[in-house]
């Protein structure tokens, strides 16, 4: 630990990456949002997903090598759904993301869900004005705050911290007590991003900066653009060179002209508003990775289901699948004996639909539940869905492939019950796999409960499958033999073969495990033979 604190202490300080969340239901209908907690729209949405311009927020930090180390946000969705774009196609899901009141948008008191232009006709636009950009004065209290101080998303929160309406120097001032944790990870040599709001984001400029009372107006973060800050040993903002692209009053520099923004968000207006239904169209999803073992198998698969399963309906092309195990007499091979093999991954679902279905009634056996009282501590586990590892009965293990579509809808179906049956929740574990992320991400969204700490740990992570990884099931009985497969798959004490440290599935060569993973022992003697050979 002592060797651990010197070369913390050693390490520049990280960067701090600023980034505004894309544009909201409310914020695109011109209305006061503050701390409703409205989503994203699919234009904003689009800001994190499709631009081919290299303005995205995650492909501009690739671009520009940046490395973010832990993500802060605020405690509504639209800020949580932009981070978790970001981290999607940065590829690092498994980064620790912090989500803090001390982040959400300014409160804008009774002004909020009411629309700009006519609240403007209603009290004038200069007093609307001085509202929304004077720093002192506050809007119009919240009558009603029963319904905020009974919302679960401010739970720790004491009564005098839950706000009725805020200033713009009220939004500020709430954002000190979390600069110095943010400044905490920077002097450790971290690289920080806080994905927020626009008045939470100038609150930090104003505190980095020291910008003065009337400055700080002048001060705006446009959305979907990184603002990076870069410190000295004594954590005052680095000055940028004079060609940098910065904005007046701040040390901070744009990671693309922001004009470049608007005019790519301008064609997606434009789209929408000349392909009528765009705007509600669902968005694809990200690209799934695919290995070249599964991309193969995949493709056989399909063969196998275009040669059992033909479109055309004529008997002449539809093959019986007992001609196939069987032979029908025009010179294929005659199979015999128990050729049944290995189970494979839907074949084992399938048993388990069935011993399911064979239980008795919920009536039957509702006499010896226990039923759960409302204030009751409540542990729930949840598989993660199906992937496409799973389908072809690949060992995964710590191979991190993606949810397949069938276990995205696994995973949306079980925050479905889940909330259907009220459940609340606290505080979610999961592991560092993408596909347990995914699912966790999946029940939350499903369950309206994004808002909830997220804790990633690799001793949540699959049992690692050793040399096995990556291989078909099938793959391995062939090189070891089914009997020897079947110990090292249901065996509880037997290990299989261990994975080569030149293999990329050997932990010790997984960048992001050798960075950020501080408790997970690496073969040091493994890594220094291998040194001497090098």
């Amino acid at each position: 630990n002592v060797a651990k604190r010197t070369i913390e202490r050693k390490k520049p300080p990280g960067n701090l990456i600023l980034v505004r969340g894309g544009e909201s239901d409310f914020s695109k209908n011109f209305t006061f949002t503050g701390w409703l907690d409205s989503a994203l729209t699919p234009a904003g949405l689009l800001q994190f997903h499709v631009f081919s311009l290299e303005i995205v927020v995650a492909r501009l930090l690739l671009e520009s090598g940046y490395e973010p180390d832990v993500i802060y946000t605020s405690r509504l969705k639209r800020a949580i759904k932009s981070a978790w774009a970001i981290v999607q196609e940065i590829n690092a899901p498994f980064l620790p993301m912090y989500k803090s009141w001390r982040l959400n948008e300014r409160h804008y008191g009774a002004l909020q869900g009411l629309c700009k232009k006519e609240t403007a006709q209603m009290f004038g636009s200069n007093v609307v004005q001085a509202w929304r950009r004077s720093l002192y004065a506050r809007p119009p209290p919240l009558k009603d705050s029963v319904s905020l101080i009974n919302d679960r998303k401010v739970s720790g929160l004491l009564p005098e911290q839950i706000p009725r309406g805020e200033s713009l120097q009220d939004c500020m001032r709430r954002t000190e007590p979390l600069w110095k944790l943010i400044k905490r990870d920077i002097l450790k040599g971290k690289n920080v991003i806080v994905v927020a709001h626009a008045n939470t984001l100038r609150g930090l400029a104003k505190i980095i900066d020291g910008v003065g009372d009337k400055e700080i107006a002048e001060v705006s973060f446009p959305k979907g653009i990184p603002v990076v800050y870069k410190f000295d040993k004594q954590m005052e903002p680095v000055k940028p060179s004079d060609n940098a692209l910065t904005q007046i009053h701040t040390s901070g520099q744009f990671l693309e002209k922001p004009g470049l923004l608007k005019v790519a968000m301008d064609s997606v207006k434009e789209w929408e508003r000349s392909v009528p239904g765009t705007a509600d169209l669902e968005l694809p999803n990200f690209a799934r990775r695919m290995t070249t073992v599964e991309n193969a198998l995949l493709k056989l698969k399909e063969e196998k289901l275009m040669y059992l399963y033909p479109d055309s309906g004529s008997q002449e092309n539809n093959a019986d699948e007992d001609d196939i195990n069987r032979g029908n007499n025009d010179g294929e091979v005659m199979l015999s004996g128990n050729h049944k093999g290995l189970e494979t991954e839907d074949e084992e679902e399938e048993r388990f639909e069935a011993i399911s279905n064979s239980l008795k009634p919920a009536e039957d056996v509702s006499a010896n539940m226990y039923e759960a009282q409302p204030n009751d501590p409540v542990v729930v586990f949840i598989r993660h869905g199906r992937t496409p590892h799973n389908k072809l009965a690949l060992f995964t293990g710590w191979e991190d492939p993606p949810l397949a579509i069938e276990g995205e809808e696994d995973a949306k179906w079980a925050g479905r019950l889940l909330r259907k049956h009220g459940f609340e929740f606290d505080v979610v574990y999961t592991s560092w796999l993408y596909r347990a992320i995914q699912t966790a991400w999946f029940v939350l969204e499903e369950m309206d409960q994004l808002w909830l700490p997220m804790i990633k740990s690799w001793r949540l992570n699959e049992r690692h499958y050793g040399d096995l990884t990556g291989k078909s099931k099938k793959m391995a009985a062939n090189i070891h033999g089914e009997a020897q497969l079947k110990k090292w798959r249901k065996g509880y004490k037997v290990r299989p073969p261990p994975v080569s440290s030149y293999s990329f599935h050997y932990p010790g060569n997984d960048k992001r495990r050798v960075k950020h993973v501080k408790d997970l022992r690496i073969s040091f003697t493994e890594t220094f033979c291998r040194s001497i050979e090098d």
